[in-house]
């Protein structure tokens, strides 16, 4: 029963203060929860950026200490290629001479062409296993831009569907295949270096058969009227050009065989390059067509 002053009795108007404070006190916890929540959220998505940057620099490591090692591979002289040439025509002319005089000219003067048309200036397989190199330089800053670039001015301020989706896209699929491309040019530039040293041994080989036949040759001329002479003279030819089949065999398989890897490394990198494309890969809308999609982090949720 109310009092004669009207208000109401002192211990209904503590309860209601109680019940009042009771409530501040659920909101301040409940603020608080909230606050302590949305932290570790940032925390942890910090953490998973660091840790992303670190994996990133683990990976460029090894790409640059990959790029050093290619570096660091030699190459023979610009001149080589001119020297093993003036070295290998006045042999040359001496053995042709030899052979179309042995009885030999059919068969061997054409075998003879064909060694000297696969001769190969080993410099040209030298700047293609730069220019890889270098392409191999270009993938590795591609990958770490977009890797950077991401985590540092995406993942700390958007959330939502898209940005987990690009989040997950980069780092198990896209970020693998810069470094199968990767993989692909060190593999090119490796074969290119290799065709270049076995175009190196060819002429280095080339020129020593041409060099050890032809005193020879030169020898036996002068006897080939004879029956002695012309009977040493196409055991010498005979001799010289199985040896140069032997070689020129020998080139032929190796140059194929490597040829064969480029065309199989070159359609693994076709392959992979329409991989890049983002929206038809994740069958994403363009960005801005559903703006729910991309969530500020300080957007207050509703």
């Amino acid at each position: 029963m109310p009092n004669s002053s009207g208000n109401p009795p002192h211990g209904g108007q503590n309860a209601h203060l109680y019940r009042r404070a009771e409530r501040l006190r659920i909101a301040a916890e409940q603020a608080k929860a909230a606050e302590l929540a949305e932290k570790a959220r940032l925390a942890e998505k910090a953490r998973i950026a660091q840790q992303a940057l670190w994996n990133m620099v683990d990976r460029k490591a090894e790409w640059d200490t990959a790029g050093r090692a290619k570096a660091a591979q030699i190459r023979v002289d610009a001149k080589f290629f001119d020297r093993m040439w003036d070295q290998l025509k006045p042999g040359t002319r001496k053995v042709v001479r030899g052979v179309a005089l042995g009885s030999l000219a059919l068969v061997g003067i054409p075998l003879i062409m064909n060694a000297l048309w696969h001769v190969a200036n080993p410099i040209k397989f030298f700047d293609d296993r730069d220019t890889w190199s270098e392409m191999l330089e270009d993938l590795k800053v591609s990958a770490w831009d977009v890797w950077i670039t991401y985590f540092s001015e995406v993942a700390p301020y958007w959330k939502g569907h898209a940005s987990e989706t690009v989040q997950r896209y980069l780092r198990f699929e896209l970020i693998g295949m810069f470094d199968e491309l990767g993989r692909i040019a060190t593999e090119i530039s490796g074969t290119f270096t290799t065709m270049a040293w076995d175009a190196v041994d060819y002429i280095t080989s080339l020129v020593d058969l041409v060099a050890s036949f032809s005193p020879f040759f030169v020898a036996i001329l002068p006897f080939c009227g004879s029956i002695v002479g012309r009977a040493a003279l196409l055991a010498v030819s005979y001799k010289f050009l199985h040896l140069l089949w032997g070689l020129v065999e020998e080139f032929i398989g190796k140059i194929k065989s490597l040829d064969l890897k480029l065309v199989t490394l070159k359609e693994k990198m076709y392959e992979l390059r329409g991989l890049f494309n983002l929206g038809a890969k994740l069958h994403l809308k363009p960005m801005g067509y559903t703006l729910d999609l991309w969530v500020p982090v300080t957007k207050e949720s509703r």
